[in-house]
């Protein structure tokens, strides 16, 4: 079975659920503001939303 999704690695996002992003939408933009990317570390999630584990 091939699971679906977005995936999403950053573990102190509240919309990580099990790698996979659980918000509704998401925004992508550009590092610098621009609207062109040349790879894909020159854009950021902007949904990310912190969540905190008294673990971490």
């Amino acid at each position: 079975m091939v699971e679906r999704g977005l995936k999403c690695s950053v573990v102190n996002c509240k919309f990580n659920k099990n790698l996979l992003c659980s918000a509704g939408s998401i925004e992508v933009n550009c590092d610098d503001k621009s609207i062109r990317a040349s790879e894909s570390e020159e854009t950021c999630c902007d949904t990310f939303a912190p969540w905190y584990d008294e673990e971490m």
